[in-house]
């Protein structure tokens, strides 16, 4: 126990305790699951028990929001409706159905992932220690696959489940034990989605809606006043402030001089030619407004990758044929020249996007 509040640290469920009996949880289940039936969001994954379309999904919501996701799994779909097809793709396909949603090594773990299945003729393994074995599949993705596609008896906990269950029981770090302990095992690819869905929608981590909550009346945490204290904040990365310059250059067709390899932190995404990359400090607001020129033919812009805010200055400017051919053999990165039809097909980083944006 903690000498402040008497939170329990992530105690396993069947010790001790009033509120341990089975009867209590059986009841528990059959309320959250109830809310389930009658709530859940109809969304494109949940109406498949394709094992690569629900993994699909889980990879891209990933720190990435649903909004942001369903368009981009069904523009995925439409190119790369199985798994089959995902494995015979060359990366710049895969990447450039990925643009918008970030995070890009996870479609590059997702494709290796798709490439060792497909040469050995498998489809996602249903057995947990396989699954796992994968390029880029962790605890969490691996248990929400096999519960929701197979029926798996796997608790899957992600920051939304931890969330609940951290104030269901009043627990300062709730694990895979108590999330195990709680699992409906008859359903638990519908138990493990209503635990994600009740803390996206109701559990929220600023004020949550309890009195619409179903688990209300088992909340340790609502019942002793404390839903505002779990889980406890975690230590974030101080966030750091680094000065970018790039150089948007075109020759005379409008084709746009692309490279890979010189930005540190997207070492594997083409962008614009990168001038200069300062030392990351101490993040203090900007002292220029996003967007205002710093230089005749400059515009600047904010741009933010994890704990990193880049203040990003953007010139353009459109060569001869000659200097073209001179840039691209200087540098040690990767350098291409694009058509405007071509940087549509790879994949687009957003500091890219924003970059064309402001140098048009």
């Amino acid at each position: 126990m903690t000498e402040r509040s008497g939170a329990r640290r992530a105690a396993p469920l069947w010790i001790g305790g009033e509120k341990s009996d089975s009867r209590h949880w059986s009841d528990a289940r059959a309320a959250l699951l109830r809310w389930w039936d009658a709530n859940r969001r109809d969304l494109p994954w949940r109406r498949t028990r394709d094992p690569y379309r629900i993994w699909l999904s889980e990879v891209m919501l990933q720190q990435t929001r649903i909004e942001v996701v369903v368009p981009a799994y069904r523009r995925f779909l439409r190119a790369l409706p199985t798994l089959a097809r995902l494995a015979r793709a060359d990366e710049e396909e895969v990447l450039s159905l990925w643009s918008g949603l970030g995070y890009y090594s996870r479609a590059r773990a997702l494709h290796r992932a798709a490439r060792e299945l497909h040469a050995r003729r498998q489809s996602f393994p249903r057995e947990l220690a396989a699954a796992r074995a994968l390029p880029g599949v962790g605890a969490y993705t691996a248990a929400a696959v096999l519960s929701i596609a197979y029926g798996e008896p796997l608790a899957a906990v992600d920051g939304n489940v931890a969330r609940v269950l951290a104030r269901l029981l009043r627990c300062e770090r709730p694990g895979e034990a108590e999330a195990t302990s709680l699992l409906d095992r008859a359903r638990p690819g519908d138990w493990n989605q209503a635990m994600m869905e009740l803390g996206q929608t109701v559990c929220a981590p600023r004020r949550p809606a309890c009195g619409e909550c179903p688990l209300a009346a088992w909340c340790e945490a609502r019942a002793a006043g404390e839903v505002a204290r779990f889980p406890p904040a975690r230590a974030r990365r101080a966030p750091e402030r680094v000065e970018v310059s790039l150089e948007v250059v075109r020759d005379r067709r409008g084709r746009v001089l692309l490279e890979r390899g010189a930005f540190p932190y997207l070492r594997r995404m083409w962008l614009p030619l990168v001038r200069r990359v300062g030392a990351p400090r101490a993040a203090t607001p900007a002292r220029r407004p996003a967007g205002a020129g710093t230089a005749p033919g400059e515009r600047r812009f904010e741009h933010a990758i994890l704990h990193r805010r880049l203040a990003v200055t953007v010139a353009s400017r459109t060569v001869s044929a000659r200097e073209i051919a001179a840039l691209l053999s200087r540098g040690e990165a990767e350098r291409r020249l694009f058509s405007p039809g071509e940087v549509a097909a790879i994949g687009r980083s957003s500091l890219l996007t924003k970059a064309l944006a402001h140098a048009a």
